[in-house]
């Protein structure tokens, strides 16, 4: 019922949001404008040896520039047959380059700290993000390496993708791809495909959205968990 609030409050919400997402993984070009604050929500579902296992995250986000952007998350996990705990910390900027539209793609750069609660853990991500707008049309491809490193050395590789059609000004039905290709030190821990469709919704302006992605996997994977993965992530503009 929870993930049906945002669509019906999209109706009665007025004003806009250079950083709306489009895509629950693909980050877009856009950021929050300077001196702009906006706080989002991420509840992503997944399977976990045939139960859910929850994940949420909230994030502060705070228009440093007009191209520069900060963000600061808390994080919460909730194992399938566990109780929700608190799980780390994570911090990023976003930088996007020129103006929208001016060249074949818009450009940014995503740099992203996590901290487990004790700092025992740690991770740095790196992303690169490609945006093109073509009329109704939108698409959002980044390239993604993350280290975490602590309890030994794991690296990922995470291409992601989201086409989407803008069926109104306020209303984006399209479809997303994610591929992870993991490491544990030397040794490959394997390669994962999901791909599903997503939805988003925005009221006049974008001050509340809502975006929606259901993936499911398309490979045969040597875990049994992860065979579907939800998100659904609401943001209001300040």
């Amino acid at each position: 019922m929870t993930l049906f609030l945002p669509l019906l409050l999209t109706v009665f919400t007025p004003s806009a949001s250079a950083g709306e997402r489009l895509f629950a993984y693909s980050y877009g070009y856009g950021t929050v404008p300077r001196g702009g604050v906006e706080v989002e929500h991420y509840a992503t579902a997944q399977e976990d040896g045939g139960g859910t296992e929850w994940a949420h995250q909230v994030e502060l986000e705070y228009g440093i520039t007009d191209q520069l952007e900060a963000g600061l998350y808390l994080v919460a996990e909730q194992p399938a047959a566990g109780a929700l705990a608190f799980a780390g910390y994570k911090a990023r900027l976003k930088y996007r380059f020129g103006s929208a539209g001016v060249g074949p793609v818009d450009t940014a750069i995503y740099f992203e700290y996590i901290g487990s609660p004790a700092f025992d853990t740690h991770g740095v991500e790196a992303k690169l993000i490609f945006g093109k707008t073509l009329g109704s049309f939108e698409a959002a491809l980044n390239a993604e390496y993350k280290l975490t490193f602590g309890e030994g050395l794991e690296h990922e590789i995470e291409p992601t993708l989201g086409l989407g059609y803008k069926i109104t000004p306020h209303f984006l039905l399209g479809a997303e791809v994610r591929n992870e290709i993991e490491w544990a030190g030397t040794e490959p821990a394997g390669v994962f495909l999901w791909a599903g469709p997503t939805v988003h919704l925005a009221g006049e302006g974008g001050k509340l959205w809502w975006t929606l992605t259901t993936l499911f996997a398309t490979t045969n994977a040597t875990r049994d968990d992860h065979a579907y993965i939800v998100r659904s992530l609401v943001a209001v503009n300040l």
